[in-house]
């Protein structure tokens, strides 16, 4: 029988051959460059770890100034442009036209002077259901009367 002593597969040799000591130092180095763009704020300044040809690690603390923030100037806004409301849009057109009409009528000239956009299908109906909503909500002090069948007009009892 022999009396050397077997090592576990497990266990590595003592002796590094020359590969392998180039192939860990490239990995080494290739882990260290890694680590070194891996830079990490601390309260006194920059902590940068690093691998050293050896396997150990080291950090490396520099102190750099905090840099100060740039403030942002922000650029003037242009105003936006107030859309008029479609119950606006009809007290400007009676008043312009200073007689009863009716609700297409009213939404006909809105349209044409393009004072009022809308993309419903019945904008007249729109119109008059907001109109007669301003005349019960608001009694004395609507815009619109209604002076006969399907006509409105300014309101005259306004102060």
């Amino acid at each position: 029988m022999s009396t050397k002593s077997k090592t576990p597969k497990t266990t590595k040799s003592v002796k590094p051959d020359a590969k392998r000591t180039k192939a860990v130092a490239a990995a080494q180095a290739a882990d260290a460059a890694a680590n070194a763009k891996a830079v990490k704020p601390t309260a006194k300044g920059t902590k940068t770890t690093t691998v050293d040809a050896g396997g150990g690690i080291m950090v490396d603390v520099v102190e750099t100034a905090t840099p100060a923030k740039a403030t942002k100037v922000k650029a003037p806004k242009e105003p936006k442009v107030k859309k008029i409301s479609g119950l606006d849009a009809a007290a400007q057109v009676l008043k312009a036209k200073g007689e009863p009409m009716t609700c297409k009528d009213i939404v006909e000239t809105m349209l044409a002077k393009g004072m009022w956009k809308t993309g419903g299908k019945t904008p007249a109906a729109t119109i008059y259901s907001a109109m007669l909503r301003e005349i019960d909500n608001k009694p004395g002090e609507s815009r619109f009367a209604k002076t006969g069948r399907g006509l409105f007009a300014l309101a005259t009892n306004k102060a």
